[in-house]
This record gives structure tokens, C-alpha cells and sequence, in this order.
């Protein structure tokens, strides 16, 4: 949970926009709309409650004046506390109830995981979904994917095959395709605190639901952009399938916000 005092990262989102937008500056997009910023402020009080066993944590090399400390070898693959990242699940709880109490989605729990058909060659470990089917013709479904048991803290190793750290996938589509994994890398050299997660988490599924996400890959790479970044690229590993998903809003008389301009395709190699 956030202190009541500290603002939000979508509070001094909304309040960068606004300041850029005074200023005649338009590349960072418009300030938020009021559905959604009513929106994220249900999701930040059903987080109260939802998250109220999950507690934040601060950036562990960021110092009480700002000050960058060194991160230590012996911090390479390991998480000396990796059940704190249990605060994605709750998190993502949250965003769920919320879907559903407004009315825009109904909710499904696969506890099987081995049942979840990916539409790429092969998907992340799970095991439990939580799939929310928006009632909204043209949205697209989202996936909340657990990528260990509930009641499982994680293993303080990271180094071996079967390391279990509590996180979240954030996946679209029917069938699904991974849109985030969270944490990208659960180790304590890459933790940057709670708060870059949860705005991370908020950003992809606030960008489906919103309708401002879409993403094409194929044999040759992914491209993907939402109102808040676009990226492109290819990995060894690229999947042998072709797909372009395009996420609508879930709410009528819901207008998008407008998404980065696609990349030129020189930037795709």
C-alpha cells in the first residue's frame, strides 16, 4: 500500500502531464481523462484492503538523499526476501475486483496451468490464472498469471532451474499472449522497490483495459506500443507464430489514450 501523503505514480504521471501540456509540450500525450483516474484511484483503495498483508518495500540502492549505492556482487541471483514480491498477486487482485465490480468483465480461475493453451510455441510457469472476459465487443481478454502456489515465499537461490519466485504475467488474448512478466528479474541487484513494479503492473493492464496496447510478432520479431512506451525487438527464442492483437476498451463511451507512434521500421532490426 502507499502512504497516504506520497503520491501515487500515476498521480505525478497525470501531474507531469498536465505540466507539459501547459507548456505547449504534446509528445507526452494528454493528461489522464477523469474515468481514468477514477478508475486507478478503485484500484488503490480495493489495494488497501487486498494488499494489506503485502507491504511495500523501498529502493535498496537508492539512499535517504538520493544518493545511487553500489549494488554488491553477492547480490547477483539471489532475493534474500522473495515473498515481499507476493505484492504483485495482491495488486493484480485488486485490478480484479474492480473489473468485475464495474460491470465491464466476468471472472474465471484456472488453477491448472498445464490447461492454458499459450498462443506462442510455449508460455511462462504457472500455476494459477486469473482470466477476466470483458463483456465489451472488441476487447480482448486478460490473463493475471501467478507464477507460483500462493502460500509459496520463493526460494532465495534464483540460480537453479526449478526456482520458484512469487510474480505475475500479464497476458492478452484468447488464446493468450504474454504481455508482462513481473518481476523481469526477481534478484536483489535488479530491485528497484515496489513501487516501479506495482507502476508496471498498473501500466500493462491499465493499457488493455484502457485500449490503447497493441502488439504484432512473428518469426522475425515482436513490436509492441502503448500510450506509455513502444518497443521492438528480437530474442533466439522468438516464437514460430505470426499475430497482430489489437486490445479495444472495455468501458462504453471510453475513448483511448493515443499510443506512441509505431516504430519506423529501420528501428525494427
Amino acid at each position: 500500500m502507499t502512504d497516504d501523503e506520497t503520491p501515487t505514480w500515476w498521480q505525478e504521471h497525470h501531474a507531469f502531464l498536465l505540466e507539459s501540456a501547459g507548456e505547449g509540450e504534446v509528445d507526452a500525450g494528454p493528461p489522464f481523462s477523469p474515468q481514468l483516474l477514477g478508475l486507478l484511484a478503485d484500484v488503490e483503495r480495493a489495494f488497501a484492503v487486498t494488499g494489506a498483508d503485502t507491504p511495500p518495500w523501498p529502493d535498496p540502492h537508492l539512499g535517504p538523499d538520493g544518493e545511487d549505492i553500489p549494488v554488491r556482487e553477492e547480490e547477483y541471483s539471489r532475493c534474500l526476501d522473495p515473498g515481499k514480491h507476493r505484492i504483485l498477486a495482491t495488486r493484480a487482485e485488486a485490478w480484479a475486483q474492480v473489473l468485475v465490480a464495474k460491470g465491464w468483465a466476468e471472472r474465471e480461475e484456472i488453477a491448472d496451468g498445464a490447461a492454458l493453451p499459450w498462443r506462442a510455441e510455449s508460455g511462462p510457469p504457472l500455476h494459477r490464472a486469473t482470466v477476466l472476459r470483458p463483456h465489451r465487443r472488441g476487447a480482448l481478454p486478460l490473463l493475471l498469471v501467478r507464477t507460483a502456489p500462493d502460500e509459496e515465499d520463493g526460494h532465495h537461490d534464483l540460480t537453479t532451474a526449478d526456482a520458484l519466485l512469487p510474480g505475475i504475467v500479464v497476458a492478452l488474448g484468447d488464446p493468450p499472449l504474454p504481455v508482462e512478466t513481473l518481476p523481469f528479474c526477481g534478484c536483489d541487484a535488479c530491485d528497484s522497490g515496489s513501487r516501479d513494479l506495482l507502476e508496471q503492473l498498473d501500466e500493462a493492464v491499465l493499457s488493455i483495459v484502457d485500449g490503447s496496447y497493441e502488439v504484432e510478432i512473428s518469426p522475425h520479431g515482436r513490436r509492441e506500443r502503448t500510450s506509455f512506451h513502444a518497443s521492438s525487438g528480437w530474442s533466439a527464442d522468438q516464437p514460430a507464430v505470426s499475430a497482430h492483437l489489437t486490445a479495444g476498451p472495455w468501458a462504453e463511451n471510453w475513448t483511448p489514450r493515443p499510443m506512441d507512434p509505431m516504430l519506423e521500421p529501420e528501428d525494427r532490426a
